[in-house]
């Protein structure tokens, strides 16, 4: 699987999905830059997701908000405070991660801890400084790449049952043994034990907005405070700076929370509706890995569903089907996207039930998606620091006509009389970058040669709305006589809205067929010889290399057909 990813990463860079940021200047860890096909695959993610829940309901509106945001809002919603990470470092290999997606610790069949280096160099300068700095005198072996530790006794644990402890053999059996603390994990990427103790790092970038550069005021300030304690100095450089702090948004809910009572006065709505909107949001992350899955800047596809609270639970299940019949209709494998609940432990500091739309990776499962029931605690939140009035006067409240049609409602729960409320909130929060890494790797077939071997070629068996290119039209050979219908089949394809191509390249068509089974393209139009005579041409099909022959002007037609989707709810 690890080999087929590669492959596929390799494919994106090869044939323009992707690029390293920055690349002539070395690169920036975890930042890349979408190429051409990249650019489009994401743009028909997003429009599927905006054209299912905005365009073909009358109850969801879009919204595009500010991606600097005043430290207030985010101290209001609890970001400053509570949206934060545990954050470990490795003191052999000086790795930082986050203990909750880290893995146990392995022992070998002896009962001792292997420790894998990237190389044999690497190996003896670990062997050498375990030894001398991190645990004195403990005995060690080396085995090629691999350092081990040997134990004499261990106390291992979960990390939510406290922890447990490591007893090292000593190189001299007169000396008292070694012990270090076992919290339940270990280093990713080595099985290093040794380790920091855990502590929270915030996720949010912060940064300053003030035609002077504040770090002066730092200094001065710090000069001021050099006999006080590190938290004093702390807490005064904070004070210097809050009133210029913001920070880049770590997601795009708290605008639409924020202009919560603007889009209702002015688009005279009210629950249940959804605020939709598109953006790109930042977050610090302390672990970047698996390409485009997990970076410092990535894009949201979010929904915030306001509903009255007495229909709050019924759409939170609603959005949850929802949502995960919108990722299975787009799939080459339904079976590899899945739904799992949180635990209470995970639970964001806002939500009150979550659930995750997840897909199989090459590495694990991993969230694409989650649909979260964040109750009233933004607009209530805002309503508290701001003054802001956010409440629902309601004279007459009533079951939704969704909810009765279900048969999932309590008509108890509903208030007698005129009430006010402040709405509930469901959201759905999709990552575009995982989305598009998760189709890139349903999609993706290494096809077989004729000795059964792997691979042959690829096909990126995208859905045919995601595809890059719909449509590529061929020559069948360079010839200039063949260049007006294919000229004029291209501009009747193009005025659909459709990314078409004309693919003139000086190679045997069976060629160019499969450099776009590479890339995704579904249909392949080639006019050869008879074409010159009737007007007919011949029509590729990307998945199973089907061939039928049309008059050109039914092309069109027949790609439009089968790029159709009703899109209702």
């Amino acid at each position: 699987m690890a080999q087929k990813f590669r492959a596929l990463l390799d494919l994106c860079r090869r044939r323009g999905f992707l690029y390293q940021s920055a690349e002539i200047y070395g690169g920036l860890r975890g930042a890349y830059d979408y190429g051409p096909l990249g650019v489009e695959l994401k743009k028909n993610i997003l429009n599927s997701w905006w054209r299912r829940h905005v365009y073909c309901r009358d109850d969801v509106v879009g919204i595009d908000t500010s991606i600097i945001t005043p430290h207030p809002v985010l101290k209001a919603s609890g970001h400053v405070d509570e949206f934060t990470d545990l954050l470990v470092d490795c003191t052999l290999t000086k790795e930082r991660f986050r203990p909750d997606k880290a893995p146990e610790l392995t022992l070998d069949k002896n009962g001792n801890i292997p420790l894998t280096a990237p190389s044999k160099e690497i190996a003896q300068t670990w062997q050498k400084t375990i030894e001398e700095q991190l645990a004195p005198g403990i005995k060690t072996s080396l085995q090629g790449k691999t350092v081990i530790l040997h134990v004499q006794s261990s106390t291992l644990c979960k990390p939510e049952k406290g922890h447990g402890e490591i007893v090292f053999e000593m190189k001299d059996g007169s000396r008292s043994p070694t012990t270090i603390r076992y919290d339940g994990y270990v280093e990713p990427n080595t099985n290093s034990p040794f380790l920091t103790a855990s502590r929270p790092f915030n996720l949010m970038f912060k940064t300053f907005l003030d035609p002077i550069d504040p770090i002066d005021r730092v200094i001065q300030t710090t000069l001021e405070h050099t006999t006080k304690t590190q938290s004093s100095i702390r807490a005064a450089v904070d004070d210097v700076l809050r009133p210029s702090t913001v920070y880049l948004r770590p997601e795009t809910a708290q605008g639409v929370f924020v202009n919560f009572e603007q889009v209702v006065r002015t688009m005279k709505t009210k629950p249940p509706f959804g605020i939709a909107q598109v953006g790109k949001s930042f977050r610090n992350e302390i672990r970047l890995e698996h390409g485009i899955f997990r970076t410092p800047e990535f894009e949201q596809l979010e929904l915030e569903y306001f509903v009255a609270p007495w229909e709050s639970k019924h759409y939170f299940k609603y959005w949850r089907q929802k949502r995960f019949e919108w990722w299975l209709e787009h799939a080459c494998h339904p079976e590899h996207f899945r739904q799992r609940d949180h635990e209470t432990n995970e639970m964001a500091h806002y939500a009150t039930g979550c659930t995750d739309v997840e897909y199989l990776f090459p590495w694990g499962w991993g969230e694409v998606e989650g649909v979260a029931h964040r109750g009233d605690y933004d607009l209530k939140q805002h309503i508290k620091n701001s003054g802001a009035k956010f409440e629902i006067d309601d004279d007459n409240p009533t079951i939704s006509d969704a909810v009765k049609e279900s048969g999932e409602y309590d008509g108890s729960l509903v208030p007698s009389g005129s009430t006010r409320y402040i709405p509930h909130v469901v959201e759905s929060s999709c990552g575009l970058n995982r989305a598009m890494l998760a189709y890139l790797c349903d999609a993706f077939h290494q096809i077989e040669d004729e000795n059964g071997k792997l691979p042959a070629r690829s096909v990126l068996k995208l859905h045919p709305q995601l595809a890059p290119i719909k449509c590529a039209v061929m020559p069948l050979t360079g010839k200039p006589e063949f260049m007006p219908l294919t000229q004029k089949i291209a501009r009747s394809l193009r005025v659909q809205g459709w990314y078409t191509v004309v693919e003139s390249q000086k190679l045997k068509i069976g060629k160019r067929y499969y450099r776009h089974d590479e890339i995704g393209t579904p249909w392949c139009i080639t006019v050869d010889y008879q074409s010159l005579e009737d007007d007919t041409v011949t029509i590729r099909e990307r998945d199973t290399g089907e061939q039928q022959r049309m008059h050109w002007k039914e092309v069109r037609h027949y790609v439009g057909s089968q790029l159709v989707n009703d899109d209702l709810d």
